[in-house]
């Protein structure tokens, strides 16, 4: 199974994690890292690639997180690296919805390439005009 990590601005990553738990009950191999303010970068990617090595059973971790370019995304990026180097197949998508979510845990026993393309997919899709 994918392991999943999420990752935004304090405290939009538990307050999805709960919304899919809410939809979907309890969630195995799941990681959350709500990352405050004032937080200093490298010491919690190096925490992260700790944790996203922890998910990976072998058939690696798909990373999301909420802003490209800000902070979370920035330590979850560093986090991927050093995941990688420590040999954990680790993807990162940024633009984190609640159906981008919801798509990469429905579907995360498919190869991490699939759950990747899956959460693109439903982070895409969640996004139009209602009215």
């Amino acid at each position: 199974m994918i392991g999943i990590a999420v990752v935004a601005h304090a405290p939009v990553a538990s307050a999805l994690a709960e919304c899919a738990r809410h939809v979907l009950g309890e969630l195995p191999a799941l990681a959350v890292r709500d990352v405050q303010a004032d937080e200093p970068p490298e010491p919690a990617a190096r925490e992260l690639a700790g944790r996203i090595a922890a998910l990976d059973d072998g058939a690696g971790v798909l990373v999301l997180t909420d802003i490209k370019g800000a902070t979370p995304s920035n330590i979850a990026h560093s986090a991927c690296e050093l995941a990688r180097a420590a040999g954990v197949a680790c993807d990162l998508v940024a633009g984190l919805n609640a159906p981008m979510l919801l798509r990469a845990l429905s579907y995360r026993e498919r190869p991490l390439g699939e759950v990747r393309e899956c959460a693109l997919a439903g982070g895409a899709k969640g996004v139009m005009r209602v009215d």
